[in-house]
């Protein structure tokens, strides 16, 4: 029986993340198996070539205690991220020897599999996202020995209460949010401050509803910009600073019916490139030019990502990775670590996370009228 074990982190850094690295190393080590460190997530599968042994060494990496010993005092990952889809991967960036087609992109998945399988993985350990561990429930369902730690600031992965780095996100995200507040003050100004990209607003309705800011704009919700400038500017004009804080989450959009009738100013800032332009500078320049007002624009995303974790994610990242070194331990794959609130510290089916990223209960949550999260009892995400 093999006692080599992958690990590998993908998607956007979060607080905790390397905390987990670390505790998953020390466990998988004292239970008597050989961790060893993925880099550049799914492109070290990738660009590993089984007929180049060369190639190995810049992509895979034996872990060992005293290695790992500092990285819980630092953010980012480690053994480094990425956010390549193996199912759709730019052909130009595949390496020469898997680039076999004219398309545009290409499925990775086949040579992942067969380079898990050469490597003789007693299991493959993926700390990610929710496209990350889609992928992951994929390779699982077609044999390969898959477990999963759910870590995203979103908090949006189905079949857990928690995600690793949602906690810390929060709490920075609040505090950015009452730094800025002080200076939109002493300034009078409209600030605009813009979180993450998602499909789900959850974690910036949250973030707007514990720093009280005026106005959120989520993805759940295409909103009118002509009807949050009007809210806005009263919104500054009732507060005794004369000031108003706008929360934005990227990917936010605009009423298609209104949309059209501010083509030239969205163009004009990019629109055609999100990779560069987010709903945020579009929601400033829009409320700028309808109210006429000076508009601050902050986008707060990757300062999110970086900080000491807090005291929830360092537990959290502790126990999902003692969760996951049981599972190696016990040969039981396809599973993903989770927190449940019926069972605390748990592990699941990893395909419940193939169901779709978890979005914003409108009703309940979302005032969509008035662009407010809606007061109501908070417990992680029972009511999405």
């Amino acid at each position: 029986m093999s006692k080599r074990v992958a690990i590998l982190t993908g998607g956007g850094d979060v607080p905790g993340l390397n905390m987990c690295l670390k505790s998953l190393v020390y466990r998988i080590h004292d239970l008597g198996f050989e961790p060893i460190g993925v880099r550049k997530g799914w492109e070290g599968l990738i660009h590993y070539n089984p007929h180049d042994p060369t190639t190995y060494s810049e992509y895979f990496i034996e872990l060992t205690k005293n290695m790992v010993r500092p990285i819980d005092r630092t953010p980012g990952s480690f053994l480094h991220s990425s956010r390549r889809d193996p199912e759709h991967y730019p052909t130009p960036l595949a390496p020469d020897f898997l680039r076999k087609t004219k398309a545009e992109t290409q499925d990775m998945t086949a040579h992942i599999k067969d380079v898990v399988k050469r490597l003789e993985y007693r299991a493959l350990i993926v700390i990610g996202d929710d496209d990350m561990i889609h992928f992951a429930a994929r390779l699982s369902q077609e044999g390969v020995p898959i477990i999963a730690i759910p870590k995203t600031i979103h908090g949006n992965i189905r079949g857990t209460d928690y995600t690793l780095g949602f906690s810390t996100g929060l709490a920075r995200g609040v505090a950015f949010i009452h730094d800025l507040r002080a200076l939109a003050g002493s300034r009078e100004q409209i600030i605009v401050l813009e979180t993450f990209k998602a499909d789900s607003g959850y974690s910036t309705l949250l973030m707007a509803l514990l720093a009280g800011v005026d106005r959120v704009i989520i993805p759940e919700v295409a909103y009118n910009p002509e009807k949050l400038a009007h809210l806005t500017l009263l919104d500054k004009q009732q507060t005794p600073s004369n000031y108003a804080v706008v929360l934005v989450c990227n990917g936010s959009t605009l009423e298609p019916e209104v949309a059209n009738k501010y083509t030239d100013i969205i163009t004009q800032n990019g629109q055609a490139d999100q990779r560069l332009i987010g709903s945020g500078m579009i929601a400033a320049e829009l409320l700028s030019h309808i109210t006429g007002e000076e508009v601050f624009l902050q986008p707060l995303t990757y300062l999110l990502r970086t900080g000491l974790p807090d005291g929830q994610d360092l537990l959290g990242a502790t126990n999902f990775a003692f969760i996951a070194a049981r599972l190696v331990a016990e040969g039981k794959f396809g599973r993903m670590a989770t927190f449940v609130q019926e069972k605390m510290w748990t592990d699941i089916d990893i395909t419940v996370a193939r169901e779709g990223v978890k979005t914003v209960d409108i009703e309940a949550w979302y005032d969509s009228e008035n662009y407010k999260p809606k007061l109501s009892l908070i417990w992680s995400d029972q009511n999405l």
